[in-house]
Protein backbone atom coordinates (compact mmCIF):
# COMPACT_ATOMS: atom_id res chain seq x y z
CA UNK A 1 0.00 0.00 0.00
CA UNK A 2 1.10 3.59 -1.31
CA UNK A 3 2.48 5.88 1.56
CA UNK A 4 -0.50 8.56 -0.12
CA UNK A 5 -2.99 5.75 0.77
CA UNK A 6 -1.49 5.27 4.16
CA UNK A 7 -2.53 8.54 5.00
CA UNK A 8 -5.47 9.14 2.47
CA UNK A 9 -3.90 12.11 0.69
CA UNK A 10 -2.81 12.72 -2.76
CA UNK A 11 0.43 12.64 -4.24
CA UNK A 12 0.55 16.38 -4.94
CA UNK A 13 -0.40 16.99 -1.44
CA UNK A 14 1.27 19.78 0.81
CA UNK A 15 3.60 19.43 3.47
CA UNK A 16 0.85 20.90 6.28
CA UNK A 17 -1.39 18.45 4.38
CA UNK A 18 0.56 15.69 5.24
CA UNK A 19 1.03 16.79 9.09
CA UNK A 20 -2.55 17.51 9.66
CA UNK A 21 -3.77 13.79 7.89
CA UNK A 22 -0.74 12.08 10.09
CA UNK A 23 -2.17 14.11 13.41
CA UNK A 24 -5.52 12.90 12.38
CA UNK A 25 -4.86 9.36 11.50
CA UNK A 26 -2.54 8.92 14.39
CA UNK A 27 -5.02 9.78 16.57
CA UNK A 28 -7.56 7.69 15.65
CA UNK A 29 -5.37 4.50 15.22
CA UNK A 30 -3.15 5.31 18.53
CA UNK A 31 -3.18 1.90 21.01
CA UNK A 32 -4.34 3.67 23.66
CA UNK A 33 -7.57 5.32 22.40
CA UNK A 34 -7.94 2.13 20.20
CA UNK A 35 -7.49 -0.99 21.80
CA UNK A 36 -8.79 -3.09 18.76
CA UNK A 37 -7.24 -1.42 16.33
CA UNK A 38 -4.18 -2.65 14.55
CA UNK A 39 -0.44 -2.01 15.95
CA UNK A 40 0.70 -2.55 12.18
CA UNK A 41 -1.61 0.10 11.36
CA UNK A 42 -0.34 2.98 13.74
CA UNK A 43 3.16 1.98 12.36
CA UNK A 44 2.43 2.57 8.83
CA UNK A 45 0.89 5.57 9.79
CA UNK A 46 4.59 6.49 11.08
CA UNK A 47 6.65 5.80 8.52
CA UNK A 48 4.57 6.98 6.04
CA UNK A 49 4.60 10.61 7.61
CA UNK A 50 8.30 9.88 8.09
CA UNK A 51 9.07 9.46 4.77
CA UNK A 52 6.43 12.01 3.08
CA UNK A 53 7.70 14.78 5.50
CA UNK A 54 11.04 15.07 4.54
CA UNK A 55 11.79 16.11 0.91
CA UNK A 56 14.76 14.15 0.23
CA UNK A 57 13.10 10.90 1.05
CA UNK A 58 9.76 11.85 -0.73
CA UNK A 59 11.37 12.69 -4.08
CA UNK A 60 13.35 9.35 -3.75
CA UNK A 61 10.20 7.91 -2.92
CA UNK A 62 8.24 9.56 -5.34
CA UNK A 63 10.35 7.92 -8.38
CA UNK A 64 11.67 5.21 -7.17
CA UNK A 65 9.03 3.61 -4.49
CA UNK A 66 10.37 1.91 -1.59
CA UNK A 67 13.12 0.56 -3.23
CA UNK A 68 14.28 4.41 -3.80
CA UNK A 69 14.69 4.04 0.19
CA UNK A 70 16.70 0.93 0.69
CA UNK A 71 20.41 1.69 2.62
CA UNK A 72 19.70 5.66 2.26
CA UNK A 73 22.20 7.22 4.81
CA UNK A 74 22.73 11.10 5.47
CA UNK A 75 26.35 11.86 6.51
CA UNK A 76 28.07 14.61 7.47
CA UNK A 77 31.33 16.06 6.70
CA UNK A 78 32.53 14.76 10.08
CA UNK A 79 31.38 11.44 9.09
CA UNK A 80 28.02 11.16 10.54
CA UNK A 81 25.60 8.81 9.28
CA UNK A 82 22.29 7.81 9.57
CA UNK A 83 20.30 4.59 7.86
CA UNK A 84 17.17 5.14 6.80
CA UNK A 85 15.60 1.98 4.98
CA UNK A 86 17.02 -1.45 5.75
CA UNK A 87 14.88 -3.21 3.19
CA UNK A 88 12.96 -4.18 6.25
CA UNK A 89 10.70 -2.22 8.62
CA UNK A 90 11.54 1.86 8.69
CA UNK A 91 9.46 2.02 11.55
CA UNK A 92 8.42 -0.13 14.31
CA UNK A 93 6.47 0.51 17.13
CA UNK A 94 8.84 1.85 19.25
CA UNK A 95 10.02 4.56 16.70
CA UNK A 96 5.87 5.20 15.93
CA UNK A 97 5.13 5.82 19.16
CA UNK A 98 7.99 8.03 19.80
CA UNK A 99 6.86 10.47 16.45
CA UNK A 100 3.60 10.42 18.22
CA UNK A 101 4.88 12.03 20.98
CA UNK A 102 7.51 14.42 19.38
CA UNK A 103 4.74 15.93 16.57
CA UNK A 104 2.32 15.81 19.39
CA UNK A 105 4.82 17.78 22.16
CA UNK A 106 3.49 20.96 22.93
CA UNK A 107 -0.38 19.69 23.27
CA UNK A 108 -1.46 17.26 25.32
CA UNK A 109 -3.13 14.75 22.51
CA UNK A 110 -4.91 12.95 25.68
CA UNK A 111 -5.95 16.21 27.47
CA UNK A 112 -9.02 18.43 25.93
CA UNK A 113 -9.27 19.45 22.80
CA UNK A 114 -11.96 22.37 23.42
CA UNK A 115 -13.21 24.33 25.65
CA UNK A 116 -15.91 22.21 26.37
CA UNK A 117 -13.43 19.46 27.78
CA UNK A 118 -14.14 16.64 25.34
CA UNK A 119 -11.03 14.82 25.44
CA UNK A 120 -9.30 13.99 22.14
CA UNK A 121 -9.13 9.58 23.08
CA UNK A 122 -12.62 10.21 24.58
CA UNK A 123 -13.57 9.65 27.94
CA UNK A 124 -12.93 6.91 29.91
CA UNK A 125 -15.69 5.34 32.45
CA UNK A 126 -15.34 7.18 35.46
CA UNK A 127 -13.54 10.01 34.09
CA UNK A 128 -14.06 13.53 34.78
CA UNK A 129 -14.58 14.98 31.07
CA UNK A 130 -13.46 18.64 32.22
CA UNK A 131 -10.02 17.46 34.09
CA UNK A 132 -6.88 17.32 32.13
CA UNK A 133 -4.87 14.45 31.87
CA UNK A 134 -1.17 15.23 33.04
CA UNK A 135 1.28 15.22 30.49
CA UNK A 136 3.41 12.01 30.28
CA UNK A 137 7.33 12.47 31.36
CA UNK A 138 9.73 13.12 28.35
CA UNK A 139 11.28 9.69 27.44
CA UNK A 140 15.26 9.59 28.35
CA UNK A 141 17.42 8.62 25.98
CA UNK A 142 20.15 5.66 26.54
CA UNK A 143 24.14 6.70 26.16
CA UNK A 144 25.94 5.87 23.05
CA UNK A 145 27.83 3.07 22.56
CA UNK A 146 31.39 3.22 20.76
CA UNK A 147 32.44 0.49 18.99
CA UNK A 148 35.87 0.74 17.48
CA UNK A 149 36.44 0.38 13.57
CA UNK A 150 39.91 -0.74 12.86
CA UNK A 151 41.15 0.23 9.20
CA UNK A 152 44.60 -0.24 7.86
CA UNK A 153 46.25 2.28 6.39
CA UNK A 154 45.44 1.47 2.83
CA UNK A 155 41.48 1.97 3.11
CA UNK A 156 42.22 4.98 4.68
CA UNK A 157 44.13 6.23 1.87
CA UNK A 158 41.93 4.58 -0.81
CA UNK A 159 38.59 4.92 1.10
CA UNK A 160 36.85 1.76 1.04
CA UNK A 161 33.17 0.27 2.17
CA UNK A 162 32.74 -1.61 5.63
CA UNK A 163 30.08 -3.76 6.72
CA UNK A 164 29.27 -4.38 10.17
CA UNK A 165 26.66 -6.86 11.99
CA UNK A 166 24.53 -5.27 14.73
CA UNK A 167 22.70 -7.50 16.89
CA UNK A 168 19.42 -5.54 18.52
CA UNK A 169 16.76 -6.17 20.98
CA UNK A 170 13.70 -5.04 19.62
CA UNK A 171 10.01 -4.07 21.08
CA UNK A 172 7.14 -6.29 19.20
CA UNK A 173 3.85 -5.50 18.50
CA UNK A 174 2.34 -7.64 21.58
CA UNK A 175 5.40 -5.64 23.85
CA UNK A 176 7.47 -9.16 23.71
CA UNK A 177 11.12 -8.63 22.79
CA UNK A 178 12.56 -10.75 19.84
CA UNK A 179 16.57 -10.14 18.64
CA UNK A 180 17.40 -8.48 15.32
CA UNK A 181 20.59 -8.33 13.15
CA UNK A 182 21.19 -5.33 11.05
CA UNK A 183 23.89 -4.97 8.10
CA UNK A 184 25.42 -1.15 8.75
CA UNK A 185 27.74 -0.08 5.76
CA UNK A 186 29.97 1.99 6.37
CA UNK A 187 31.50 4.53 3.50
CA UNK A 188 35.04 4.94 4.51
CA UNK A 189 35.80 8.65 3.00
CA UNK A 190 39.25 8.52 1.70
CA UNK A 191 42.00 10.92 4.30
CA UNK A 192 39.67 10.01 7.13
CA UNK A 193 41.90 10.34 10.53
CA UNK A 194 41.72 8.07 14.01
CA UNK A 195 38.91 9.11 15.78
CA UNK A 196 36.91 9.88 13.37
CA UNK A 197 33.39 8.90 14.39
CA UNK A 198 30.27 7.48 11.97
CA UNK A 199 27.22 7.57 13.74
CA UNK A 200 23.87 5.87 13.44
CA UNK A 201 21.13 6.96 15.11
CA UNK A 202 18.60 4.94 17.84
CA UNK A 203 20.22 1.50 16.98
CA UNK A 204 20.92 0.28 19.99
CA UNK A 205 18.55 -1.72 22.11
CA UNK A 206 14.75 -0.98 22.25
CA UNK A 207 13.75 -0.84 26.03
CA UNK A 208 9.82 0.54 27.03
CA UNK A 209 9.88 4.68 27.80
CA UNK A 210 13.55 4.80 26.78
CA UNK A 211 14.64 6.07 23.43
CA UNK A 212 17.14 3.91 21.94
CA UNK A 213 20.99 4.86 22.52
CA UNK A 214 23.38 5.71 18.99
CA UNK A 215 26.03 3.13 17.76
CA UNK A 216 29.02 5.52 16.98
CA UNK A 217 31.77 3.84 14.91
CA UNK A 218 35.25 5.15 16.03
CA UNK A 219 38.12 4.83 13.89
CA UNK A 220 40.98 3.29 14.65
CA UNK A 221 44.69 3.04 12.72
CA UNK A 222 46.24 -0.16 12.46
CA UNK A 223 49.70 0.11 12.21
CA UNK A 224 51.84 0.04 8.81
CA UNK A 225 54.90 -1.66 8.67
CA UNK A 226 56.41 0.67 6.48
CA UNK A 227 54.66 4.24 6.64
CA UNK A 228 53.98 6.48 9.93
CA UNK A 229 51.09 8.95 10.06
CA UNK A 230 51.34 12.18 11.04
CA UNK A 231 48.29 14.10 10.49
CA UNK A 232 48.30 14.21 6.63
CA UNK A 233 51.36 13.39 6.39
CA UNK A 234 53.94 10.01 5.54
CA UNK A 235 57.23 9.40 7.33
CA UNK A 236 58.86 6.69 5.89
CA UNK A 237 62.62 5.83 7.13
CA UNK A 238 65.14 5.03 4.46
CA UNK A 239 68.38 3.02 5.69
CA UNK A 240 71.39 4.30 3.93
CA UNK A 241 75.27 3.28 4.45
CA UNK A 242 77.52 6.24 5.97
CA UNK A 243 79.26 5.84 2.51
CA UNK A 244 75.73 6.95 0.81
CA UNK A 245 75.64 9.99 3.45
CA UNK A 246 78.42 11.00 2.52
CA UNK A 247 78.89 10.49 -1.31
CA UNK A 248 75.24 10.31 -2.42
CA UNK A 249 73.05 7.92 -3.90
CA UNK A 250 69.77 7.40 -5.73
CA UNK A 251 67.03 5.14 -4.52
CA UNK A 252 63.28 4.26 -5.55
CA UNK A 253 61.08 4.53 -2.70
CA UNK A 254 57.30 2.78 -2.49
CA UNK A 255 54.48 5.08 -2.74
CA UNK A 256 51.32 3.72 -0.71
CA UNK A 257 49.45 3.40 -4.36
CA UNK A 258 52.29 1.40 -5.38
CA UNK A 259 54.08 3.53 -7.45
CA UNK A 260 57.93 4.25 -7.18
CA UNK A 261 59.39 7.49 -6.41
CA UNK A 262 63.20 7.77 -8.16
CA UNK A 263 65.05 10.05 -5.51
CA UNK A 264 68.61 11.15 -6.71
CA UNK A 265 70.43 12.55 -3.30
CA UNK A 266 74.07 14.05 -3.61
CA UNK A 267 74.30 16.45 -0.94
CA UNK A 268 75.54 15.00 2.68
CA UNK A 269 72.87 13.58 4.49
CA UNK A 270 73.05 13.57 8.61
CA UNK A 271 71.34 11.50 10.76
CA UNK A 272 67.89 12.18 11.20
CA UNK A 273 67.58 14.08 8.40
CA UNK A 274 64.14 14.69 6.63
CA UNK A 275 63.43 14.95 2.92
CA UNK A 276 60.01 16.20 2.09
CA UNK A 277 58.70 14.82 -1.25
CA UNK A 278 55.34 17.13 -1.75
CA UNK A 279 52.00 15.95 -2.23
CA UNK A 280 52.51 12.07 -1.81
CA UNK A 281 50.90 11.84 1.93
CA UNK A 282 47.38 10.95 2.62
CA UNK A 283 44.32 12.52 0.94
CA UNK A 284 42.21 15.42 2.64
CA UNK A 285 39.74 18.20 1.49
CA UNK A 286 42.78 20.51 0.72
CA UNK A 287 44.83 18.26 -1.56
CA UNK A 288 47.27 15.74 -0.31
CA UNK A 289 49.31 15.64 2.43
CA UNK A 290 53.69 15.32 1.81
CA UNK A 291 55.91 12.18 2.27
CA UNK A 292 58.37 12.62 4.93
CA UNK A 293 61.85 10.61 4.19
CA UNK A 294 63.51 10.34 7.18
CA UNK A 295 67.42 8.74 6.68
CA UNK A 296 68.78 6.38 9.16
CA UNK A 297 72.45 6.23 8.59
CA UNK A 298 74.38 2.96 9.13
CA UNK A 299 77.52 3.14 10.84
CA UNK A 300 80.09 0.09 9.96
CA UNK A 301 80.66 -1.92 12.93
CA UNK A 302 84.55 -2.29 12.07
CA UNK A 303 87.08 -0.08 10.46
CA UNK A 304 90.62 -1.93 9.78
CA UNK A 305 93.26 0.28 11.42
CA UNK A 306 95.07 1.04 7.47
CA UNK A 307 91.44 2.15 6.82
CA UNK A 308 91.43 4.71 9.59
CA UNK A 309 94.50 6.29 8.85
CA UNK A 310 92.95 6.93 5.09
CA UNK A 311 89.70 8.21 6.66
CA UNK A 312 91.38 10.68 8.72
CA UNK A 313 93.34 12.24 5.29
CA UNK A 314 90.06 12.10 3.57
CA UNK A 315 88.24 14.01 6.38
CA UNK A 316 90.38 16.43 7.59
CA UNK A 317 90.19 18.07 3.94
CA UNK A 318 86.81 18.11 4.37
CA UNK A 319 86.21 20.25 7.42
Amino acid sequence: MSYYTVLELKQDATQTAILSAYRSQALRFHPQRNPQADPQKFQQIAEAFLVLSDPEFRASYDRFGESGLRHITTQTQKGTQKLIFDGQNYCNLQKALDTFEHIFSTTDPFAAEYDSGISAFGAAPGLDETKWRPRPERKRKDPDLFVDLNLKLEELYFGCVKKRKVTRRLINADQTYSQREEIVEIQVKPGWKPLTEVRFKELGDEAPGVIPSDIVFVVKEEPHPIFKRQGDDLIVNLKISLLEALGGFTREIQTLDGRALHTDIQEIVQPGALKTIHGEGMPSEKGKGNMLVRFDVEFPKHVPEHSKKLLREVLKQCE
